[in-house]
């Protein structure tokens, strides 16, 4: 399994140069597409963003929820848009890296349709169990492991729908360990965790974010972050690099793109404002709290590491066989 490539976090004096050269400011109000349902994670970043961005540019920003077909469809309506730097599109994961794989044709194409702007953020996922899950030693990655291999009807595992990343990483999981999981999908996250909790399904590895109400309420047990280093949100739970697995890493970010053809200057003034943003410390902390980790970058950095992650999940997606047409 490829290992993740970690982003270089961009300082948000970098793009101050490329303001400079081109002033550029929008005529109306801008549109920012969010592929998924109100109150979801991707729509609370673009809530904390569009505001003090509606101030910087002098010019409403107004949110369009456009959910649906795990995002495809908002994310065909943005590469419809006009080309003149006044939709904004909240990219996840799924939309601009794993969708390429998971469909055979795509109504949108996430490289040739979208000019990247930078990224927002980047959430953990990690492996988890609800309350029926036995008490120690079991309720350890190691102890898990061990009770999946000797007992299988524990093999299952919820996620939040088909080729979704909660989908894709049980499946990560399973081809690791050798373990042959019963993938156990539903139409969206909250049903998923319900089912965990009720002891109907043992296991899912969802995002931290998503769950941490839950985690908190100790209706959920975080055994490993599927991460390089510990979260801020959970810190006493160790990493699945600690425990010997550097290569089990699963996370859903977010980034920002424009549609392709929109002026240069557009890109360059909505980098710059959207990475002042994400560096105010307050805004930081909200999304920490929150268990999302800020990660802004230049557009060339974004865009990068978007063809670094179409590439890692197309070998996620064949090892687990997952389609979506």
């Amino acid at each position: 399994m490829p290992t993740r490539r970690r982003l270089i976090l961009a300082s948000p004096f970098l793009a101050a140069p490329a303001l400079a050269q081109g002033q550029w400011s929008p005529e109306r109000p801008v549109r920012f597409i969010v592929p998924f349902p109100a109150g979801g994670s991707s729509d609370t970043q673009a809530r904390l963003i569009a505001e003090p961005l509606a101030r910087a540019l002098g010019q409403p920003v107004v949110i369009e929820n456009r959910p649906g077909a795990g995002g495809v469809i908002g994310a065909t309506e943005a590469a419809r848009a006009a080309p003149d730097g006044h939709t904004l599109f909240i990219a996840t994961t799924g939309t601009h890296a794993a969708n390429v794989s998971l469909y055979s044709r795509l109504a949108y194409d996430p490289v040739r349709d979208f000019a990247p702007v930078t990224m927002v953020a980047d959430y953990a996922q990690f492996i988890g169990v609800g309350p029926e899950w036995p008490a120690p030693p079991q309720r350890s990655l190691e102890g898990l492991v061990a009770a999946l291999r000797a007992d299988a009807t524990k093999r299952s595992f919820a996620s939040s729908g088909n080729g979704s990343p909660t989908h894709l990483a049980g499946e990560m999981f399973g081809h690791l360990f050798g373990i042959p999981m019963e993938h156990v999908p539903y139409r969206g996250q909250a049903l998923a965790v319900a089912d965990v909790i009720a002891g109907r399904v043992p296991l899912m590895f969802p995002s931290i974010a998503d769950v941490l109400g839950q985690i908190r309420a100790g209706r959920v047990t975080p055994l490993a972050t599927m991460a390089p280093t510990r979260s801020s949100a959970i810190p006493d739970v160790p990493t699945t690099a600690e425990l010997g697995h550097p290569s089990l890493v699963s996370s859903i970010w977010t980034a920002i793109f424009l549609r392709a053809g929109s002026p240069p200057a557009a890109v360059a003034r909505m980098n710059a404002e959207i990475v002042r943003i994400l560096a105010a410390p307050e805004l930081a902390q909200r999304l920490g709290e929150a268990g999302f980790g800020v990660q802004s970058s230049t557009p060339e950095e974004l865009a990068r590491f978007q063809q670094a992650e179409i590439t890692r999940w197309a070998e996620v997606v064949r090892i687990s066989g997952a389609r979506l047409d």
